[in-house]
């Protein structure tokens, strides 16, 4: 009952009004060790360094620290919609976010560490990276210190830690880059992995909304008081995450703001606003094009499974009609996601490891050919069995007369429905991008997160997907009016001869 009700607070939380008694602070506890995260997976237990500095600073400042889930691809989005007062998360500052919120002055730094399996022997820098799959989490630092030393590096994003570590101990990719802490926190608990090199280096800060400048001033006197008392210290050294980066922040005296942070007028936001959409073009048109291919293979294998479990259906011993049915209810009472999990992350376990792309297309195929095999069960249906007897009297076996009378038949009565469930996979294909494929949706999602600009790369990714899924709705009915035309001739046809 107390995890039920906590539960129900913590979902209520972000929806506290704003109250100068109250400081509302942000993260994603998902998976964020040792930032901000759950131990054991226990509700009543919310940890993590980060958390204790944040608690720490609203001592400072006189008010109550009240804790806001949200996922960490729109922490930012709900921080300008006044959900919460702050967002503390590991964000790293850079310029072009700071257009979009103020920033604190850093409480954190660390560099970026290079982790690999460890009986590797090839990879002994991040420089022996080239040519190789790289594990990144999304929207890190990592992927521009990466391209910065690196020319032919392959770039592998993921949502969190634990699906890159996952992968690397499969070994779908060769290394993954974490930041220094959570790297040191992972391999301390897998004698499997180990850090072999640590390059660049990150600095945290905590987000405000714009305006907030009362608050950004108070936080940022708080955390130069901790650093100059030591409290900071203490729970760096209680959470074990010192390290050389670190000490030379604490070493530097910082000003009482962000350095970063600046007012950018008006007539410069336009033009910010227009090279930032420029530059994302190619990146938008290669996810297109991975979306195009996930949706179209997936459609096809789909078509080809639903077709052969109707066939089966209709015309197969009872014993396989009875597994066909249960494997058709089994896919369609189970959701895509836990099916996509299960083929790329469950199947490695007995051997069987699959690259994303095809597990992704395999997926949608074989969930989809669930829902394929009764629109062409209704197709067959609608068919006139007289077509049937008409064929087997002129000699025709059992599977010609399906290939050639009554399968091309029944394609004109669910090509309708064909086309919807073509245009609810191209939308679904999605759910791939939680497997490291950065199609469409994932490809908004970065870019997004990386300006925190999701309103203007929201209606550009809106766009691409109704342009993409256009022309197949617009063929799907030239097609339905030629089969029309075909038939309305054939009867003509067939009244002249009477």
């Amino acid at each position: 009952m107390k995890k039920f009700l906590l539960a129900i607070f913590l979902l209520l939380g972000c929806g506290l009004s704003a109250d100068d008694s109250l400081l509302r602070w942000a993260a994603d506890s998902g998976s964020g060790a040792p930032n901000v995260f759950y131990a054991d997976n226990d509700l009543l237990a919310l940890t993590g360094f980060e958390k204790d500095i944040i608690e720490k600073i609203a001592g400072i400042i006189g008010r109550r620290a009240v804790f806001c889930q949200n996922d960490w691809e729109v922490l930012i989005p709900g921080l300008q919609r006044n959900l919460y007062d702050v967002v503390i998360n590991g964000i790293v500052t850079s310029e072009e976010r700071s257009t979009a919120v103020s920033f604190s002055i850093p409480y954190y730094a660390c560099p970026l560490s290079l982790i690999i399996r460890a009986d590797t022997e090839q990879i002994k820098s991040v420089l022996d990276c080239n040519g190789r799959s790289v594990g990144i989490l999304q929207n890190s630092k990592s992927e521009v210190a990466l391209t910065k030393n690196l020319k032919s590096v392959k770039i592998v994003n993921y949502p969190d830690e634990y699906s890159a570590i996952a992968d690397l101990k499969n070994g779908r990719i060769d290394a993954i880059i974490l930041d220094g802490q959570i790297a040191a926190y992972y391999t301390k608990y897998l004698p499997n992995l180990k850090i072999m090199d640590e390059f660049e280096e990150v600095k945290y800060s905590i987000a405000l909304a714009k305006g907030n400048d009362k608050l950004l001033a108070e936080i940022n006197q708080a955390i130069d008081a901790m650093k100059k008392d030591g409290s900071l210290n203490a729970i760096i050294s209680k959470w074990g995450i010192g390290n050389g980066s670190y000490a030379k922040l604490i070493a530097t005296k910082e000003r009482g703001e962000q350095l970063l942070a600046r007012n950018v007028k008006e007539t410069e936001k336009g033009k910010i606003f227009l090279s930032r959409h420029l530059k994302l073009v190619p990146f938008f048109a290669k996810a297109a094009c991975i979306t195009l291919v996930l949706s179209t293979l997936g459609m096809g294998v789909a078509i080809v499974f639903g077709i052969c479990f109707a066939v089966i259906r209709e015309y197969g011993p009872k014993w396989i009609r009875l597994i066909i049915v249960s494997i058709i209810e089994f896919l369609r009472g189970t959701p895509l996601l836990i099916q996509l999990f299960f083929i790329f992350y469950g199947l490695p376990r007995i051997g069987i490891t699959l690259s994303p792309i095809v597990a992704g297309i395999l997926t949608l195929g074989i969930n989809y050919a669930s829902y394929e095999t009764e629109n062409f069960r209704a197709g067959m249906a609608a068919v006139p069995y007289g077509q049937m007897e008409a064929a087997r009297a002129l000699g025709m076996s059992q599977w010609q007369s399906l290939r050639h009378i009554i399968l091309p038949q029944a394609f004109t009565f669910i090509l309708p429905p064909l086309t919807n469930d073509f245009i609810a996979l191209l939308k679904d294909s999605s759910l791939v991008s939680l497997i490291t494929i950065v199609e469409l949706t994932k490809a908004y999602s970065i870019a997004a997160s990386n300006s925190f600009d999701f309103f203007g790369v929201g209606i550009i990714v809106s766009v691409i997907y109704f342009l993409i899924g256009l022309p197949f709705v617009r063929i799907a009915r030239w097609a339905e009016h030629h089969m029309k035309l075909e038939k309305r001739a054939y009867a003509s046809r067939k009244l002249r001869k009477m």
